[in-house]
């Protein structure tokens, strides 16, 4: 169980941590063309959605890992205050049965995946929030010469978070299925070091199972040109080019003309560099336009960023993020949100069998809204923040068990709920 920051490169959630795929991993897969291909793809957008899709699996062996999961959790405020779904107990139990699976395929001229899990979650008092929860990652690479081309498909199914539920929404929306699908394809050529071009195109959809939130149903189109050049004494040095097209296909405003969305372009610079195989830096710096699709909706211009780093120590590892982005959102006739958070997560191993975690994050979203709609957030923001501990032991290689507690607590101007919620959680894995 993680802390979920709803950042903008890298998003977590309470429940599982996104790995977002570095440079270094990818080198150890396949060589300098996948790190670029790697990099290529770590300045898109995030998805409009609150959990990120699955990365692939590092590492260039063969891996047949299928484990059983299972988790209780008990949240002191599973409804976030909504009184629409209850004025009495806000807690609840939650039992997550599943199965997580991580294969990795090697072939002598590129590599199959596949990666995530798949589950349920069982309510004790809210059983009308009773969902499966799928989250899968599946792609191949085949080389060709000097040049890699890679496809991947990502797809998930969820409950709606109910955090995006607008106070002027109608009760139907909180039994709302959300499902999300992601289209990945790309290049990149090169050499160990000097130039290394590299070209991706990745379509994102979200789709809602009730009429009542599929304002919320998208469509983001993005595509994505970047030049590294690759020097033992400065690591990789990039610049990138991007561009993206938000729709939202169903969202029909009465009285007005026009498809709501965005269209988005940057354009930056990117350094990643590793130290002693201990220290990882990956930072980007952009200029962002946002094109609102929507008349009299507020645009923007200004600098985006991306910046991640990590220590791996003997007894210590750190991890520090920092992002800041536009993207669609799944609010209630907001055009677009601008997407700011910080997180840090540090893990001391005592023994070979314990480690303990400690992990915080803080999320600034700012929402605009075109001013020809009424009754809508036209300007606001709301903040996030997160704090998570836990305690993992491993009597064996193949079974694990940890136990977390954490806070989560949001302030909101706009017409969404303020909350607090505390969280425990016992979770334990076994290897199949």
């Amino acid at each position: 169980m993680k802390p979920r920051p709803g950042g903008t490169f890298m998003q977590v959630n309470f429940n599982r941590q996104a790995r977002k795929l570095g440079a270094g991993n990818a080198l150890a897969r396949g060589g300098p063309v996948l790190a670029l291909l790697a990099t290529a793809a770590w300045t898109q957008p995030a998805l409009a959605q609150r959990q990120a899709f699955e990365s692939r699996p590092s590492g260039s062996e063969r891996q047949v890992d299928i484990r059983a999961t299972g988790s209780l959790e008990y949240d002191d405020n599973v409804v976030l205050n909504d009184q629409r779904i209850t004025d009495g107990a806000r807690g609840d139990v939650i039992a997550s049965p599943g199965l997580d699976v991580t294969l990795v395929l090697p072939r002598a001229t590129g590599q199959l995946y596949l990666t995530g899990n798949v589950g349920y979650r069982f309510y004790k008092r809210y059983t009308n929030f009773n969902r499966e929860q799928i989250s899968l990652t599946g792609g191949a690479d085949q080389r060709f010469a000097s040049c890699v081309v890679h496809g991947e498909v990502g797809y998930q199914r969820h409950l709606t978070d109910l955090s995006s539920i607008l106070i002027q929404d109608t009760t139907p929306a909180l039994n709302n299925t959300e499902e999300a699908r992601q289209y990945t394809a790309d290049i990149g050529c090169g050499a160990t070091y000097g130039l290394r071009p590299a070209v991706s195109y990745t379509r994102n959809e979200v789709r809602n199972s009730l009429a009542e939130r599929r304002y919320a149903d998208s469509n983001t189109n993005t595509f994505t040109a970047q030049l590294g050049l690759t020097s033992p004494a400065l690591g990789t040095v990039a610049v990138f080019g991007r561009m993206s097209d938000s729709s939202y296909v169903h969202r029909v405003l009465p009285g007005i003309t026009g498809q709501d969305g965005m269209k988005s372009y940057a354009a930056g610079v990117q350094l990643e560099r590793s130290v002693a195989n201990r220290l990882h830096f990956n930072g980007s710096v952009n200029y962002t336009e946002v094109d609102p699709k929507l008349a009299s909706t507020k645009g923007f211009k200004g600098v985006g960023f991306n910046v991640s780093g990590d220590y791996a120590g003997d007894q210590y590892s750190l991890q520090l993020l920092a992002s800041r982005s536009p993207q669609p959102s799944l609010l209630l006739f907001v055009g677009y949100e601008i997407v700011t958070a910080v997180s840090a997560n540090a893990t001391r191993r005592l023994s070979d069998r314990i480690q303990i975690s400690l992990q915080g994050s803080r999320t600034w979203r700012e929402l605009a809204s075109s001013r020809l709609l009424t009754n809508v957030p036209i300007s606001g923001n709301d903040n996030t923040s997160t704090l998570f501990a836990s305690a993992t032991f491993r009597p064996n290689r193949r079974l694990s068990f940890v136990l977390g507690a954490g806070l989560q607590r949001r302030t909101s101007n706009t017409q969404l709920y303020s909350y607090s919620s505390k969280r425990i959680n016992l979770s334990t894995s076994l290897s199949l």
